[in-house]
């Protein structure tokens, strides 16, 4: 047979198979065969198996699943724009009680002094001072940010959407060290640059936040530091050349919610979240997510059904997420007992379960070619770290957490609810410029990690622990390349025996 005839016939030949493949799907589908066949049975459902023939029982369990397995997703996606409205409120309760005669959005609340045990934030840094703003861009208008000169030391202003993802960041690493104006503007606008502005950053979002954080060196004087938050400062547009800094009063009836932090129900999760985007709307590149959403009753300004069972298919959804979201802080991925940091920790490329952990364990966390962030919850045995014991952490020679030119890094002590600890010596922290912290003659650097004080390293190496379970949180500020992309990691805590 030639080759013609031999491919006249391999063609003929799949034809036909193509053809009996049709039609015993089409008779597996009219008869039912796949689903009666004995031989067939299976736990699940061939893939391409369908039916038209359910009662209404099966149709509710059908639609129960869906609704569960879409609100589950939703949960996730929406859980750090709920974190963002309850600070949000937060904030203009605040702005309220500070400064009652200005418009709460565009002003700053600035926190004066370092982190203590007092402070009710979850794992709050004791390296910088702290600057937060929140404005609404699309009632406000566009707004120019102005920063001084902020020379030999690490500062940030990181500009975030409603969701907590970083779409610009002012400071030591992208802008510089010198003084600059930068436009901030709503989604959509088209205007031209003025002069004297260094930049136009457009937002995602309507309702954005702004953090500022400077560097405050060990025993250094604060009143610099807090001289420099004062120089940053935000002007509306239109008042900008005017050297007018105060901000038109607008309704912002719209974020004042009391008691968000005893929100518990799901369903109100998704009303208050529902309402929220839909004054500061989800960017356009999450459209095919938020129409998924929809088809649940939830997503902007959608109404959430009322039917018993999907209520309760509802509910299950966001029990189903928020157990995804404590699954994936107790298993990491771990290495050396060290949570392996998300490298789109804090950017819109994280999805949506790595998105709504980071926001549960740090709250508006940087981006990690900003800053990375390493949580230790167990000891190199992966066992749970537990302040009854003592812990030795060591750097060899070399090898302390890598940091760019005015980058930094330090080690904090919480307690196992992510707050700080308060202990004799008033220590929460070590980084290289503690007082009296000491290398070991062969060059390296151990760290006493435990309630009492240590006998064998010297006191300005120990960093006190709680007499219970513990956290630790490693956080380096301008890693270097090595960091980010894993060729360096923390060293294994190990149990002092």
């Amino acid at each position: 047979m030639n080759k013609q005839k031999k491919l006249k016939h391999a063609c003929q030949h799949l034809s036909k198979m193509i053809c009996l493949g049709m039609c015993l799907s089409a008779l597996s589908v009219s008869t039912g065969w796949a689903k009666d066949d004995p031989g067939a049975q299976q736990a699940y459902p061939l893939v391409d198996t369908f039916r038209i023939d359910l009662n209404r029982d099966e149709i509710r369990n059908g639609e129960s699943r869906y609704l569960r397995s879409v609100a589950t997703q939703a949960y996730l996606y929406q859980f750090p724009a709920f974190l963002h409205l309850r600070q949000l409120s937060e904030f203009i309760q605040g702005r309220r009680y500070m400064a009652p005669k200005e418009t709460p959005l565009g002003g700053w609340v600035l926190v004066r002094d370092l982190s203590t045990p007092k402070t009710q934030n979850v794992m709050p840094n004791v390296d910088t001072l702290y600057g937060a703003s929140y404005v609404w861009l699309s009632k406000q208008g566009p707004v120019v940010l102005s920063v001084p000169a902020i020379r030999n030391r690490y500062y940030s202003v990181a500009l975030c959407d409603s969701w907590f993802n970083n779409f610009e960041i002012i400071g030591t690493r992208t802008t510089g060290s010198e003084s600059g104006n930068y436009l901030i503007v709503p989604p959509g606008w088209k205007g031209k640059k003025p002069a004297g502005i260094r930049k136009i950053v457009q937002a995602p979002t309507e309702v954005i936040n702004l953090y500022q954080r400077i560097y405050l060196r060990q025993n250094e004087e604060i009143a610099l530091v807090r001289n420099l938050q004062d120089k940053i400062s935000l002007t509306p547009l239109s008042k900008w050349k005017h050297k007018d800094s105060g901000f038109a009063k607008i309704d912002d009836a719209v974020f004042r919610i009391p008691n968000l932090r005893q929100t518990s129900d799901p369903l109100k999760f998704f009303e208050l979240t529902n309402a929220y985007t839909a004054v500061s709307h989800p960017p356009p590149s999450d459209t095919s997510l938020i129409n998924l959403f929809k088809t649940a009753g939830i997503g902007p300004g959608e109404k959430l059904p009322e039917t018993a069972y999907k209520v309760e298919a509802i509910r299950g959804g966001a029990a189903d997420a928020q157990a995804a979201i404590n699954a994936s802080i107790s298993d990491g991925p771990f290495r050396n007992g060290w949570r392996v940091p998300s490298r789109d920790t804090g950017s819109k490329n994280a999805n949506v379960l790595d998105r709504a952990v980071a926001q549960m364990v740090q709250i508006g966390s940087l981006p990690s070619n900003e800053a990375m962030y390493f949580t230790g919850f167990r000891d190199g045995n992966n066992q749970l770290l537990d302040g009854r014991k003592s812990y030795r952490l060591t750097f060899a020679k070399g090898q302390l957490p890598p940091v760019q030119p005015n980058g930094f890094w330090s080690l904090t002590m919480y307690n196992e609810h992510s707050f700080l600890v308060e202990n004799p010596i008033k220590r929460y922290i070590i980084r290289p410029d503690t007082e009296g912290l000491t290398t070991n003659p062969d060059g390296s650097l151990t760290i006493a990690l435990q309630a009492d004080e240590p006998q064998d390293v010297p006191k300005g190496n120990w960093l006190p622990a709680p007499n219970s379970s513990f956290i630790i949180a490693l956080r380096a500020y301008l890693p270097q390349q090595t960091m980010i992309k894993g060729k360096w990691f923390p060293p294994a805590i190990l149990k002092k025996e």
